[in-house]
């Protein structure tokens, strides 16, 4: 999503920084890239286009120093701040979990999962806990979601460590939010097995199941035309949906108008249209049957649509020809 702050770097992930160029350089490229992304003109811009709220991904090196990442809770706070000057709520997404989650570089480092060795686990857990207390009572919290996308690669092994790690997750999350605030468990991929099981659990509706939605991934994904997107959206996720929501409230957490380039090939209609076209079909369900959704991303400025702001130019732009 920002290409230009790893660039020159040849590993995955924010810890391939300190690595590649160590700490004091990777520090300064970190500082300049976090003082300037992400404003607060940004947080008035996201409430002047009439969205509710934004969801803040965080990862656990920002809120203690270590040898492998930067530390940087002030923007967290800042972020807080501009959030409720500007009458907007925040779900904070605790994305980057010790040892990682998932292996994927978005959890800060790519690899092997070691979330469930011992001590990392009861790392994750101290600052699960810090945030709870940090920013429980914070007005503008409305969700707070304890894990992002947890890998489950030994079926029975990962399912029940995954759901080990909910339950005492969820217990202090109970303990230290404000009631009205949700607390946040991924499906982990696996959306009706997960919605069985919180609701096993007796949450209730204090707890709302996170879904990330894309069609631009996954082999059988790849080679379907554009109308067979839409009608995946309005077909095959509306089924999905209206079953995980007998069970428990949903958020779509992640969701992009973003399609593989097969899709766009042989079209009847202008792609820019046909963008928009796909883009309303998930917000029109969404809207429906879920309790919040949030696009990815608010801001890739070289990545097309993923970025909010180019698909919403768009919308504008073709809103008399939908």
């Amino acid at each position: 999503m920002t290409p230009e702050l790893f660039a020159d770097i040849e590993g995955d992930g924010e810890i391939a920084l300190v690595n590649e160029l160590g700490y004091e350089k990777a520090r300064a490229r970190l500082k300049k890239h976090r003082d300037s992304f992400i404003r607060e003109e940004d947080f008035v811009t996201i409430k002047d286009r009439e969205f509710d709220f934004v969801r803040l991904p965080v990862g656990y090196w920002l809120f203690e120093e270590t040898d492998d990442f930067i530390d940087g809770e002030d923007y967290i706070r800042r972020a807080f701040t501009w959030a409720s000057q500007n009458h907007l709520g925040v779900v904070l997404d605790f994305h980057g979990l010790q040892g990682s989650q998932n292996g994927y570089d978005h959890s800060g480092q790519p690899g092997k999962i070691r979330l469930y060795r011992r001590h990392n686990r009861k790392r994750a857990l101290r600052t699960l806990e810090y945030l709870c207390r940090a920013y429980g009572k914070e007005e503008a919290l409305i969700g707070f979601e304890i894990i992002n996308e947890p890998q489950i690669r030994l079926w029975l092994y990962d399912w029940w460590r995954v759901l080990g790690f909910y339950s005492h997750a969820v217990r202090l999350a109970e303990r230290l939010l404000r009631p009205e605030t949700k607390i946040i468990a991924s499906d982990a991929f696996h959306p009706i097995k997960m919605a069985r099981a919180l609701a096993r659990k007796g949450y209730g509706h204090r707890v709302v199941m996170d879904m990330h939605l894309y069609r631009m991934f996954g082999e059988r994904h790849q080679g379907m035309r554009h109308p067979e997107h839409v009608a995946g959206v309005e077909k095959e996720w509306h089924e999905v949906l209206s079953q995980v929501t007998k069970f428990v409230p949903v958020m779509i957490g992640e969701w992009s108008a973003a399609l593989p380039a097969a899709a766009y090939k042989e079209l009847d209609e202008d792609k820019e249209i046909a963008c928009v076209k796909y883009f309303h079909s998930q917000q029109k369900l969404f809207d429906e049957v879920s309790w919040a959704h949030s696009y990815w991303s608010y801001k890739a400025p070289t990545n097309g649509v993923w970025d909010s702001r180019k698909i919403l130019e768009l919308a504008r732009k073709h809103r008399k020809n939908i």
